[in-house]
């Protein structure tokens, strides 16, 4: 495990304190938790201290739009690396996959905000989604 995280440490893109095993990511702090057998078991995710595909679930049940409009957003708990884990895949793997939730994430509390503001109509709306990729 060791000579592959070092290995992993030489050819990271992201800023991980390779000490802690934790990253920072748009003011949230994101703790990794390695178990003895990596990589043949994927990494665990914390952000503030629960599992980051739980913590997006519960985030994502705030957006009672994505139904009313047919916007179909990927279901983080089907389509993750951690769920299709393979030993190929890296920390900096989850952490870009974890990035790009993230700013799916982000795009959704923007848009439920826009929503709640009431500017046009829902046709206009869903117009204006058909745009956006989620």
């Amino acid at each position: 495990m060791f000579r592959r995280l070092k290995k992993e440490k030489e050819r990271s893109t992201n800023i991980i304190d390779w000490n802690n095993f934790t990253f920072n990511y748009k003011n949230k702090e994101i703790k990794i938790i390695l178990d003895d057998v990596y990589p043949f078991k994927p990494p665990l995710l914390l952000i503030d201290n629960k599992d980051h595909i739980d913590w997006f679930l519960k985030e994502y049940t705030k957006f009672t739009f994505l139904k009313k409009f047919s916007i179909i957003n990927k279901c983080i708990c089907c389509d993750t690396m951690i769920c299709r884990w393979v030993p190929t895949f890296t920390i900096d793997n989850i952490i870009d996959e974890y990035k790009s939730y993230y700013d799916k994430y982000e795009l959704l509390s923007i848009l439920h905000i826009f929503l709640k503001q009431h500017f046009f109509d829902d046709l206009v709306h869903q117009t204006i989604f058909l745009y956006i990729d989620i």
